[in-house]
């Protein structure tokens, strides 16, 4: 697998099967790792709860970024630009290791084609629900529109980091994670209070929760199955 797959591959073949209009070009991949600064595990606590046990709440992120360059796009386009939050402040707390990157580096084109289809379908309903009160489509915000992820594709750097900050209770041992692979993704909105939208909308397109203690966790039915693991989805 490649992992210089960006968004911009998968906008690309949209526009050549006709998925929607086109996009104009926008700057290169964002790679931030030169600007993180560590920082006390104390201001980032680690947030994935009791080994072995579901967290009850989610976590709030610490921001929503999108690529450099990307401010003067429609929301019907920007909202396919959002970074992955992991990070998302530039600094590097203890149990963070994951930079902020395009969300479809490193994914399957198909896996990338399916989150893109649902933050279409999160964006249709978004414009309906702000037309009820009066809102014009152009003024729905972009960030009602798109579906955040915290994780997507990890390097083997990446996991290493936080298999030994973290442990072997909460994260794959190198080598063997569906990040590593690119067809597992964590979402940021995950909880009870966010009313399960991207949940919804993910599995219409494809995606299966695979791991019981870990709600945000979600992989690729379909690369799954070509994999022969299709037994992993839970629902």
């Amino acid at each position: 697998m490649d992992p210089r797959f960006s968004t911009d591959t998968a906008l690309s073949h949209r526009h050549r099967r006709g998925g929607f209009a086109a996009v104009a070009a926008v700057a290169a991949l964002v790679m931030v790792a030169a600007n993180c600064t560590e920082v006390s595990a104390a201001t980032y606590p680690c947030s994935y709860g009791t080994p072995g046990r579901t967290p009850l709440v989610d976590n709030p992120p610490e921001g929503r970024p999108y690529e450099a360059g990307t401010e003067s796009l429609p929301p019907s386009q920007r909202k396919y630009r959002a970074l992955t939050t992991a990070n998302a402040d530039f600094s590097a707390g203890f149990c963070e290791c994951v930079f902020p990157r395009p969300w479809a580096w490193g994914m399957p084109l198909d896996a990338a084609l399916s989150i893109m289809r649902a933050m279409d379908r999160k964006e249709q309903e978004a414009v309906a629900a702000f037309a009820r009160f009066g809102v014009p489509e152009s003024r729905v915000p972009v960030e009602k529109r798109t579906i955040w992820l915290r994780s997507t594709w990890r390097s083997r750097e990446e996991q290493e980091c936080l298999y030994t900050r973290v442990g072997p209770d909460w994260v794959a041992r190198p080598g063997t994670s569906r990040h590593e692979a690119g067809y597992a993704i964590d979402l940021e909105d995950w909880g009870a209070e966010w009313g399960g939208t991207d949940i919804r909308l993910l599995r219409e397109q494809g995606w299966c929760w695979t791991v019981n203690t870990e709600p945000w966790h979600w992989e690729h039915r379909p690369t799954l199955q070509r994999l022969g693991l299709g037994h992993r989805c839970i629902k």
